[in-house]
C-alpha cells in the first residue's frame, strides 16, 4: 500500500482511542463507548540528532522459566515440546499444521512483552476497548504468548484483578508462560487456526492479538470466535500492518525498507498466510463473514522511533524500535532462510541496514495498527437456534451512541478525528 492509498482509506467506526494529550494514571478498566479523542500528530522533533538512546527507557521482562500452570488437553502429546532448532534459535513443534514463522524462545518472548507494553499504551494505559461488564465470567486470549496480556502480573491494570470473578484462558502453541499465575488465570494448549477447544457460547469476551503471518483461513478462525462467543459477548482483534510508511516520504528513499516490505510480502504469498490483513479490508471482510454484524474500527500509527516532538508518543515509538531491535533475527530469520531461501551472504547487510534505519530519527515512520471491536449482539439466533439473553448492564450499554472516527493519513490530520457518516444498525 502507497503512502498515496493510504491517505484515500475510508472512513471507519470507532468507539473511543487514545489521548495521548494528558498524564493522567492508567485506567484499572475502560469505560463504556464514549465520543474519540484524537490521536496527537506525528511531528518530527526539531532534534534528530540522538539516534543511539535504544536503554532511553527500562524495560522489565514478565518472563518466566517455566510453564507449571499450564493444561494440556488430551488430544496434545508430548510432541508439542519437541521444538524445532533453527540456527540456534527455537520454533514451535512441527506437528501443527499452521506455519508459524516467529521462533519461542527468551529473546522473541521479551519482544512479546515489549510489545504489550507498547500496545497498552496506544490505548491509554488500557488492555482492550470493549465495554466489558465488571461480572464477566469467561475470557479467552487467543495467541497468549508470553501470557502478559493475561496476568498482567505486577500491574495495577491487571485485568484478573479488575474482574475478579472472570476465569481467564491464555492459549498457544507451546507452554512459555511464566511459572506464578493468578489463581483464575491458566493456560491452554490449542491451535488457534484448527477447530477451537471449547464448547459453544462459552466466552463473554475474546481477545486476539497480533496473529498476523499465522493464519491461512481467517473467515474459520473469527467463525470459531462467533461459535465460542456468548450472545452479548465481545470478540476484540488487533492486527498491524508492518509496512513502513511516512507521510513526508522519508521512508520511499530507504531501500532496506523496501527489503523488509519484500520479505513478508512474498514470505506470506509463499506460506499462504499473509502478514497484510489491512489490505483489502480482510480483517473486517473475515468478521463480518463470520456472522458479526455490529463491527467497529479503530486505525492508529504506530510511530517506530522517537522522532515524534509529542513525549507520549515519542516513548512509544522508543519502544516499537526497542522491540524490533531487539529481536530483529527473530522476526526475519525463518521467511529469508527456510521460506524464500534468499541468499545467506546478503541477511547480515540486511539486518545491519534495518538496525540503522528504523534507529535514524531522520527517517519518519509509522507503522498502522487496527483494532476490529465486534459484538454477538443479544437478540441474535446463534448457529444451535437459540435467541441469547444478555445482561441489563450490556444492553444499556448498546443504547450508547455510536461515534466514528476519519482515518485518512494526511500530514494534517495524522491521528483520527470525528466524522459525520453514521453506521447502519
Amino acid at each position: 500500500m502507497t503512502d498515496q492509498q493510504l491517505r484515500d482509506t475510508p472512513t471507519a467506526t470507532a468507539t473511543s482511542s487514545p489521548s495521548f494529550l494528558t498524564d493522567s494514571p492508567p485506567a484499572a478498566a475502560p469505560a463504556a463507548p464514549s465520543s474519540p479523542a484524537p490521536q496527537a500528530e506525528l511531528i518530527p522533533a526539531e532534534d534528530p540528532e540522538d539516534t543511539s538512546d535504544i536503554d532511553r527507557y527500562e524495560i522489565d521482562s514478565a518472563l518466566g522459566s517455566d510453564a507449571a500452570s499450564f493444561m494440556y488437553p488430551d488430544s496434545v502429546t508430548a510432541s508439542i515440546l519437541e521444538y524445532r532448532t533453527i540456527q540456534g534459535r527455537t520454533y514451535h513443534s512441527d506437528r501443527y499444521a499452521s506455519e508459524y514463522v516467529m521462533p519461542n524462545d527468551e529473546q522473541q518472548l521479551q519482544s512479546v512483552d515489549i510489545t504489550h507494553h507498547y500496545l497498552t499504551m496506544l490505548l491509554d494505559n488500557n488492555l482492550f476497548l470493549a465495554p466489558i461488564p465488571p461480572h464477566v465470567q469467561r475470557v479467552l486470549d487467543v495467541g497468549t504468548g508470553s501470557g502478559i496480556w493475561a496476568m498482567q502480573v505486577s500491574l495495577p491494570t491487571d485485568f484478573a484483578d479488575a474482574y475478579p470473578s472472570a476465569q481467564v484462558i491464555g492459549s498457544d502453541l507451546s507452554p512459555t508462560q511464566p511459572e506464578w499465575v493468578p489463581p483464575n488465570v491458566h493456560f491452554e494448549i490449542a491451535d488457534a487456526t484448527l477447530t477451537w477447544p471449547w464448547k459453544d457460547n462459552y466466552f463473554d469476551f475474546i481477545h486476539i492479538r497480533y496473529l498476523f503471518g499465522s493464519v491461512q483461513d481467517w473467515p474459520a478462525l473469527f467463525q470459531e470466535a462467533y461459535r465460542c462467543c456468548a450472545p452479548g459477548g465481545w470478540v476484540q482483534s488487533c492486527e498491524a500492518d508492518i509496512h513502513f510508511y511516512s507521510d513526508d516520504g522519508t521512508t520511499d528513499s530507504e531501500p532496506a525498507l523496501q527489503k523488509w516490505a519484500d520479505l513478508y510480502e512474498k514470505g506470506g504469498a509463499e506460506t499462504g498466510r499473509t502478514f497484510f490483513l489491512q489490505q483489502e479490508a480482510l480483517q473486517e471482510r473475515s468478521i463480518t463473514e463470520a456472522g458479526f454484524t455490529d463491527v467497529r474500527i479503530f486505525d492508529y500509527k504506530l510511530p517506530v522511533g522517537g522522532w515524534t516532538n509529542n513525549r507520549k508518543l515519542s516513548e512509544l515509538g522508543e519502544y516499537v524500535r526497542l522491540t524490533l531491535e531487539n529481536d530483529l533475527e527473530g522476526y526475519t530469520l525463518y521467511l529469508w532462510h527456510n521460506v524464500l531461501n534468499w541468499p545467506r551472504e546478503e541477511y547480515p547487510q540486511f539486518l545491519a541496514a534495518m538496525r540503522k534505519v528504523i534507529g535514524n530519527r531522520r527517517v519518519h515512520g509509522y507503522m498502522m495498527v487496527r483494532h476490529a471491536l465486534e459484538q454477538d449482539l443479544c437478540t441474535s439466533t446463534r448457529r444451535d437456534g437459540s435467541v441469547g439473553q444478555c445482561s441489563l448492564a450490556i444492553a444499556q450499554m448498546l443504547q450508547l451512541p455510536q461515534q466514528h472516527v476519519n482515518i485518512t493519513a494526511s500530514s494534517s490530520l495524522p491521528g483520527q478525528a470525528p466524522a459525520s457518516n453514521e453506521k447502519e444498525k
